[in-house]
């Protein structure tokens, strides 16, 4: 296939101790994950969405058994109990359509088998780690078979939370950063003739924690005197610590659920699809955004989004018919109702309300309704015997409208208005040729096109509309096989971005602009290599120059400073290096036993999170290290496993933003976890 798809197994996630949707991000070197707030953050080589408020769409596609996740709150769940990870790179606007102009990420569950499996796996560790997971699958009847998986994840806090010091003179601690949740998936396949099959699905997750919480990377711009007077008649927390200063307790309650039902008919060289699906995200937290033991601010978030996706695709099988071709029609379907809201005590004297319910509660509040329909197709043409041409396209049609709300409670009702629909049409082409001299050589170019729907932006004063962000990718690579126990993987590519949806800190508001263009020019290499059969090593790599090539803009932190060429400036999250390196090794020991280690080394360049790069916004280039040592059984069934990850326990910020005006435009994110280790059993029937 003429693309860079990165795949992940089951295996090769649990080898390298990959146990949250964040790892992965550890051993690809062409994305960048984080959780922020409840949600999770995609780039691909450079191309994501920075978000600060919900409601805003991912750049990044996400599919869990072909099923669009609409939210990225409910994503982080859908790694439970997968096959495999599927990571396409560079913009996949014929296939996946709206919302992948970096790529797309589609997750496969396991599914029903014919025969009883099963698998359980228990893992403790520090923090007070107790993970559980079972499975269970085989047939029901002849032509009926199942898969059910449930399991529980919980840790303590990696994060204490300061309140003061108690009458005695002791310090009053509790903890943030924990993990108390559940998920579960039933599975169901029904043969009901000889060429049909049909694919029930459903979910459930809910959490139960404490796990949203600002860690403070420095004092920002620090221009809100009212607000550090608030805050210094408390104990005020440091920075770039997993320490907090509060006066709240935060909580996550997030609760989504879905459904999914497919039916395949084989058609002897092809077949037709159609999947339907129906999802309910309800992210809710919490948190305090004072570091102090004076509540300075807080902040409430909860999304309730509902979508609908019906897809109906006909592909073929190349294997039988000797050509690849994919086709369909699609329509999805999301409402959300949205809340941002921001309580600022401080205020409440000096503008002579008594709190919460009559003054100095910012309501960043609205409702979303985007209904999309799509209809593409894609198909490689061989030429000769060792040369293929592919084309494809993707034409979409997005109708957007809402309601949005900007109201600071006693203080002024800034906007209050419905969005009426407004709609975008867009056309995504592809082209590629593949040349394959041997058997186990294959070169390709292609050009293609992506793009991210535009939309309102709503919780702000913002009633029109932005527009749609587009990017053309150009890129060449080759696949070899390296003999039977290795292979190379590389590609050079170049992106031109236009229309990016850049979403700054106006004030205390968000605004999201059509503002900018960029370029960026990159290249990907990895070699994975088993030079005798009890040693495997890898290695990739990612170099990246992603720039803004046009952008001039106000920054609101500095507006005497003028209108600013932010032109040659790196896009945020886009590292310009980036490398892993892994070594496995078994060792046989008596009675058919075995003993595999292995070591997984990611190193990552300085990343910047501002398009102003910001020196309060930044992170400096680390090492992260992992290692891993199994026993396994004769027969591989059972496995115990000694895991560390981030040994050298590393401090590192993944995600910061500078917050509004009102609260002193500080500096706030997340820090990647630290030193976890354990002990994990598992064994598979």
């Amino acid at each position: 296939m003429p693309a860079s798809i990165d795949v992940l197994t089951a295996d090769r996630l649990r080898a390298s101790n990959v146990r949250t949707f964040e790892g992965l991000a550890r051993i690809d070197t062409g994305l960048q994950l984080t959780a922020y707030q409840g949600d999770t953050q995609l780039f691909i080589r450079g191309v994501g969405a920075v978000t600060f408020i919900g409601g805003f769409d991912s750049s990044i596609g996400v599919y869990s058994d072909g099923v669009y996740l609409s939210r990225s709150s409910a994503i982080a769940p859908a790694l439970f109990d997968v096959d495999r990870v599927e990571v396409l790179k560079g913009p996949q606007g014929t296939l996946y359509g709206r919302n992948a102009t970096g790529g797309a990420i589609s997750l496969v569950s396991r599914g029903p088998t014919d025969s009883w499996t099963g698998d359980v796996s228990a893992t403790v560790g520090n923090y007070g780690n107790v993970d559980v997971m079972g499975a269970v699958g085989g047939p029901i009847a002849s032509n009926l078979s199942f898969r059910w998986a449930i399991g529980s994840d919980n840790h303590s806090g990696y994060t204490r939370l300061y309140f003061g010091r108690a009458a005695e003179g002791r310090e009053i601690i509790r903890h943030a950063e924990d993990q108390r949740d559940v998920t579960t998936r039933l599975s169901l396949r029904w043969l009901p003739a000889s060429n049909v099959t049909v694919d029930l699905a459903g979910d459930y997750y809910r959490a139960d924690d404490r796990a949203v919480v600002f860690h403070f990377s420095g004092p920002g711009y620090d221009n809100s005197p009212l607000f550090s007077a608030r805050i210094g008649m408390g104990e005020v927390g440091g920075y770039g610590s997993r320490q907090v200063s509060t006066s709240i307790l935060p909580y996550n309650k997030p609760q989504n659920w879905g459904l999914r039902g497919t039916v395949a008919i084989d058609l002897d060289g092809g077949t037709l699809s159609w999947t339907s699906a129906y999802r309910r995200t309800r992210p809710r937290n919490y948190d305090d955004l004072t570091n102090s033991t004076v509540l300075g601010e807080s902040q409430f978030r909860q999304e309730r989004a509902e979508q609908v996706t019906q897809d109906l695709i006909l592909a073929s099988d190349p294997e039988r018919s000797g050509v690849r071709y994919v086709a369909g029609i699609s329509y999805f379907r999301e409402r959300n109702a949205i809340r941002n809201e921001f309580f600022f005590p401080f205020l409440a004297g000096y503008f002579g309300g008594q709190g919460m319910a009559d003054c100095c509660l910012l309501k960043a509040n609205g409702s979303t309704a985007t209904d999309t329909w799509a209809a593409f197709g894609e198909a490689t043409l061989p030429l000769d015997s060792k040369l293929a041409v592919t084309l494809g396209g993707r034409y979409s049609r997005d109708r957007h409208a809402g309601t949005n709300l900007l109201d600071f409670v006693g203080f002024a009702l800034q906007n209050d208005a419905r969005l009426p629909p407004v709609r975008f049409r867009f056309f995504t082409p592809k082209a590629g040729l593949e040349y394959q001299p041997t058997k186990g050589a294959l070169v390709y170019a292609t050009a293609s096109r992506g793009f991210k729907a535009g939309g309102y932006n709503v919780g702000s004063g913002q009633n029109s509309p932005f527009r749609p962000e587009s990017i053309w990718s150009y890129e060449v690579g080759t696949k070899l096989d390296l003999g039977p126990m290795a292979y190379l993987r590389a590609s050079a590519f170049h992106y031109d971005y236009s229309d990016m949806q850049v979403q700054d800190v106006d004030a205390n508001a968000v605004l999201i602009r059509n503002a900018a263009k960029a370029k960026i020019d990159g290249v990907e290499a990895s070699l994975a290599a088993r030079p005798d059969p009890n040693l495997s090593i890898n290695f990739s790599a990612t170099y990246l120059h992603a720039r803004f090539s046009e952008y001039r803009t106000v920054n609101t932190k500095t507006p005497q400073l003028g209108v600013l060429d932010l032109s040659g400036n790196p896009l945020p999250q886009a590292p310009a290096f980036k490398a892993n390196a892994g070594i496995e090794r078994s060792f046989d020991v008596s009675g058919g036993w075995s003993i595999k280690a292995r070591g997984d080394a990611t190193w990552q360049d300085r990343i910047y999170f501002s398009a102003f790069k910001d020196p309060r916004a930044t992170q400096a280039s680390y090492w992260w290290l992992k290692a891993r040592m199994t026993l396994v059984a004769p027969g591989s069934r059972d496995q115990i496993a000694v895991f560390v990850d981030n040994l050298t326990d590393i401090r590192a910020f993944s995600n910061i933003s500078i917050t509004g005006d009102l609260d002193g435009s500080r500096g706030s994110g997340v820090l990647a976890p630290p030193r976890t280790y354990g002990l994990q059993f598992t064994r598979h029937w």
